[in-house]
């Protein structure tokens, strides 16, 4: 099988266990890119919120377990992955290993299929696996000093549109002077865009983003 591209995430308060654990990831993986990253502190709970969407309870305060200090991604390819009821099981296993040497809790994130690496780098670099990989692997460790894509707000509607082009199964177009997203992946796009203000209309749901400082109506179709 092909090798693939997964992520471990070490949270703030798993960091006191990085360099073991660190050590046995390059033991089983090929490291390809390493990211220490920093969000504001005030917005830690909503980008831990959106970041798990509907795997995060609701009311859950994620942030006092996972600490709201900098933390360390580590991309990694396994070069043999085997699969069991669509999850690799040797990035499922490594991960439950790696939250008990940090005593338990789940200060440790991984993802579990390379579909949920891409959906986690949209979301925490503003781009797809592909992208990466033609950038290529890099030695130095790259640094990351804002919060999630279009958090608090996007830079600009052209943003947020080409980013949520990058889901899979996704295409845009205008409407209403606006823009109405076609995706199979709805829920996705509407956790991509921080969108919020839902109501619906027939077969179609229309969100509110926030541009700036300006609120940017958008549409959004599930397509199966």
């Amino acid at each position: 099988m092909q090798k693939e591209l997964y992520l471990f995430i070490i949270w703030p308060n798993g960091r006191f266990m990085e360099k073991q654990i660190v050590a046995d990831i390059k033991k089983k993986f090929e490291i390809f890119r390493i990211f220490e990253v920093c969000w504001k502190e005030e917005h830690f709970a909503l980008n831990l919120a959106r970041f798990y969407g509907k795997k995060l309870p609701k009311g859950c305060k994620k942030e006092k377990e996972t600490g709201t200090g900098s933390f360390k991604i580590y991309l990694v390819y396994d070069n043999n992955p085997q699969y069991t009821d669509g999850k690799n099981t040797n990035i499922v296993k490594k991960k439950q290993e790696y939250r008990q040497l940090a005593g338990g809790g789940n200060l440790i994130h991984a993802s579990d299929n390379p579909a949920e690496t891409n959906e986690n780098l949209l979301f925490l670099l503003g781009k797809t696996i592909k992208e990466l990989e033609q950038e290529g692997p890099q030695t130095n460790i790259g640094v990351i000093s804002h919060d999630l894509i279009g958090c608090p707000t996007w830079d600009s509607l052209r943003q947020a549109l080409d980013t949520v082009r990058k889901i899979p199964f996704t295409r845009v177009k205008a409407y209403k002077n606006s823009y109405l997203i076609h995706s199979r992946n709805a829920d996705l796009a509407r956790r991509l865009l921080n969108a919020s203000s839902h109501f619906s209309i027939p077969g179609i749901h229309k969100y509110s983003i926030e541009v700036g400082k300006t609120k940017q109506p958008i549409y959004i179709r599930k397509i199966n």
